[in-house]
């Protein structure tokens, strides 16, 4: 039995989507909007200047792409509903009374660090509020690939009918903190960037971008001036290296080749790629290699440009800017041009689109690539012409394997019995050696966010009888809901500064600060090197990042398995019987129906999002997708009382939970709701072969 879906979203998903971008906003280091940054780029004219925000004394670089004009506050919240409400406007998109119902419009924000290590999801709930949202609300976060990602999930929510409109972007701010730790790795330049060519080295920068993003259909229906097409994105892990890309290039490669497979683009069709190229002597190189792996001979005619050179490197907001900047210069016949390019280093395009105008060039079909910390790739295709990749899900999605690591152990059977007792738990993981589970795996050398998530894992691959060689490795990934950096890489971090300045600050907490850090480790010692993503919707993340995966997963060629989990590193050191932690992980995939080891498997039958606390919608969508009336579902029990408050994981908790009871006979059918943060979520299990 296949999961039924609304009349509209079926016939949606079978006949394919054509996405419309309708508008767009910017707020970069050129300037608080779109046409402040094209008419830059049109002049030759870089955003690049001596920081002046904070003091750069004792540092050997001074220079940032920083926000002209930006005073102080919270400037993540600022661009962001900046950049969000000209896009708006340049859609011709009105939220409420006389516009779209606000419960109809998705948020999906990228960032990378800003200010909020503590809470990252609230960047987005403010701008939601600011801007009269109620739809969900969610933040990605993979580092400086966050708001290419978030382009592309934003396509994947208007696909499954979650939403009607989608603004979709990023935003971050460069701080003190930051500047200081990637001038601790040694990747800053002491002159203006210029990527491909010397001398080598990124400039940070900061800002904000967002597109609005509706169905094609809609888009005409309501007379909209349609920019571009959405046509395709692909994700991608290195499992490599925390901070160093693969130099072989070929984790980028498999993000560029999802890309153009979602698109249903050729590489041939491509015109244009506005490259990630940060300035690194790593990055740039690698870069190059997975474009002509992906390329092949076309590459010595390809034009490949960055932008950087123009914003600075705008960390989890420079996929959507570089974007922006592409579909500017779409509109107007124009490739930009890398500028401050001089001398060509090894491994860089043969065409780099040197100098400092744009070069007049028609472009039918765009490719922009970024990667980031953690091994997180994300590369999406756009085009003039209306596109549809037709989408159909093809099998049953499965759930092939369950772990549960926390108060309660690391065995299913004693998470049972905690909750069959009813009693609570000490709040914390008891302690276990990684390397017991996976033997290359180095504890001394992990933070407990990246043992408990790689653990879980390790343990859900094996329930799953999946063993990962060879090619099935490029095939597998890994989607994390989670809230906060781990509390004891922060702690080290913040450390470091207090006792050695920000001169002198730990570069290796500093690169455990991202929100992905963990998803990162966990694909390098799990060999997932499928797409990878991490979000955060505060309460309910884990159950939000499973929904991401199932949507995913459903809708692609280019996966096999994908793992969600959550996972929460207590937040106090001193308080911990207020607190949870630990992981949980499932184990998704498509039902061969010749495969009999499988045969007892669960199906994730239904699943909804819906806007902050509106858990009732999530349900209903839930278990509408899985043609069930509520009263013929078991709801699953709280594991607040027994396992303690862990944000991201609990319903995750509940749902290994859930998976266990149905594969032992105990219910048929049970749904997981949670009412979340910034976006609810339910999910609905049923006993594979159930009606």
């Amino acid at each position: 039995m296949r999961p039924r879906l609304d009349p509209e979203a079926r016939a949606s998903m079978e006949a394919g989507l054509s996405i419309a971008i309708t508008g767009m906003g910017a707020v970069s280091a050129l300037g608080a909007s779109t046409s402040a940054l094209w008419s830059a780029i049109e002049e030759g004219r870089d955003g690049i200047r001596p920081i002046e925000r904070f003091s750069t004394e004792g540092f050997s670089v001074s220079l940032g792409g920083m926000v002209p004009g930006a005073g102080s506050g919270d400037l993540c919240v600022e661009f962001a509903t900046t950049a969000a409400r000209e896009a708006l406007a340049n859609a011709g998109v009105s939220i409420g009374p006389g516009g779209v119902e606000e419960r109809r419009v998705a948020l999906v924000l990228g960032t990378s660090l800003g200010m909020h290590v503590d809470g990252l999801h609230l960047v987005a709930a403010e701008v939601s509020r600011a801007l009269g949202i109620e739809g969900p609300t969610l933040t990605l976060s993979t580092a400086c690939s966050s708001s290419t990602n978030a382009i592309g999930l934003g396509r994947d929510l208007l696909e499954a009918g979650h939403c009607d409109v989608c603004i979709a972007g990023g935003t971050d701010e460069l701080t003190p903190e930051i500047f200081s730790g990637f001038h601790a790795l040694g990747l800053l330049c002491p002159s203006k960037c210029a990527p491909f060519s010397e001398p080598v080295g990124t400039t940070l920068g900061e800002g904000a971008g967002f597109l609005v993003l509706e169905r094609g259909s809609e888009a005409r229906a309501r007379g909209a001036r349609v920019l571009a097409t959405l046509l395709g994105y692909g994700l991608s892990a290195d499992a490599y290296h925390p901070t160093t890309p693969d130099p072989t290039g070929a984790g980028v490669a498999r993000a560029l080749r999802g890309a153009l497979l979602d698109a249903g683009t050729a590489a041939d069709d491509i015109d244009y790629i506005n490259a990630h190229g940060t300035g690194t002597m790593a990055n740039d190189a690698a870069e190059y290699r997975a474009i002509e792996q992906v390329f092949g001979e076309r590459v010595a005619r390809l034009p490949v440009s960055s932008t950087k050179s123009f914003l600075g490197h705008a960390q989890g907001a420079a996929g959507v800017l570089e974007l922006i900047a592409t579909l500017c210069g779409m509109a107007q016949g124009k490739i930009p041009p890398t500028l401050h390019y001089e001398k060509a280093r090894p491994r860089s395009p043969a065409d780099p689109v040197a100098g400092d105008r744009p070069r007049v060039a028609r472009v039918e079909r765009a490719l922009c690539n970024n990667s980031a910390f953690g091994g997180a790739n994300a590369a999406v295709v756009v085009g003039r012409a209306e596109g549809v990749t037709p989408r159909q899900t093809k099998a049953e999605l499965l759930i092939l394997g369950a772990s549960a690591v926390g108060p309660h152990g690391m065995d299913l059977d004693a998470l049972g019995a905690a909750l069959a007792a009813n009693v609570p738990l000490r709040r914390r993981a008891p302690a276990f050696r990684i390397e017991s589970l996976i033997p290359t795996a180095d504890g001394r050398g992990m933070d407990p966010a990246s043992r408990y998530l790689s653990a879980a894992a390790a343990l859900a691959l094996a329930d799953a009888g999946v063993t990962l060689r060879g090619a099935k490795r490029e095939r597998a990934g890994l989607f994390v809901g989670t809230t906060r950096a781990s509390t004891e890489s922060e702690r080290e971090f913040r450390d470091s500064i207090r006792d050695r300045g920000l001169v002198r600050l730990s570069a290796t907490a500093f690169t455990r600060m991202v929100l992905n850090a963990s998803a990162g480790t966990c694909t390098k010692l799990c060999a997932l090197k499928g797409p990878t993503t991490t979000l955060t919707t505060g309460e309910g993340s884990g159950l939000v990042a499973l929904i991401y995966a199932a949507m995913h997963l459903s809708t692609r060629s280019d996966v096999d398995l994908l793992l969600a989990a959550g996972v929460d590193e207590r937040v106090s050191l001193e308080f911990e019987a207020h607190e949870g932690e630990g992981a949980a992980c499932l184990v998704l995939g498509k039902d061969p129906a010749s495969d009999a080891s499988i045969a007892k498997a669960v199906r994730l039958s239904g699943f909804g999002l819906a806007g902050p606390g509106d858990v009732e919608q999530a349900s209903r969508l839930a278990l509408r997708m899985a043609g069930l009336d509520a009263k013929t579902v078991v709801v699953a029990p709280s594991i607040t009382p027994v396992l303690g408050p862990a944000p991201a994981t609990a319903a995750m908790f509940a749902c290994a939970f859930a998976v266990t009871s149905i594969l032992r006979g105990t219910s048929e059918h049970v749904l997981v709701p949670d009412p979340g943060g910034t976006t609810a979520a339910a999910v609905v299990f049923s006993r594979k072969g159930a009606a």
